[in-house]
């Protein structure tokens, strides 16, 4: 996932430079097996970073504030898109969440996947991102069924 302006623009570098190799690569005169596999590979690669470009680019342009409906795991990346679709900067959301510009750095790296659970709750009280539980079923450890019915 893109997360700022600058691996937005190292990525679109990076997609330039991919195309060209794999343009290279398919014009070699020994194209073979193992140059096709090569090039393969390298579309396979230009495919996935012209997709993040898309969706880094789709959440800047975007005009809505509601952000699509995701599992739970996806929270720390919803922080990330909030702070893009709402064009803030590193220094205007760390002053947001209440955190140091470095700290925000760390987390943003990490993807905010270290960041506890208060501190998460905390974050998404701040910018407003409410969470709605839609379906909860609780299945019975089977385990834990076992072992008390033989006591």
């Amino acid at each position: 996932m893109i997360k700022n302006e600058k691996q937005y623009k190292i990525s679109k570098k990076l997609l330039n430079e991919v195309i060209e190799k794999v343009n290279k690569v398919k014009t070699e005169k020994d194209y073979n097996i193992k140059r096709k596999l090569v090039a393969e590979s390298l579309e396979d690669f230009k495919e996935d970073i012209e997709k993040e470009i898309r969706d880094y680019e789709k959440l800047k342009t975007s005009k809505s504030t509601i952000l699509k409906e995701r599992s739970i795991r996806d929270l720390p990346s919803m922080i990330i898109e909030y702070k893009i679709a709402n064009h803030l900067t590193h220094k205007e959301f760390a002053k947001l969440l209440d955190l140091k510009e470095q700290q925000l750095q760390r987390y943003e790296a990490e993807s905010f996947k270290t960041v506890s659970f208060q501190n998460l709750i905390k974050f998404l009280n701040r910018i407003q991102l409410d969470l709605k539980i839609k379906k909860s079923i609780i299945k019975p450890n089977k385990r834990k069924l076992h072992s008390s019915s033989s006591d």
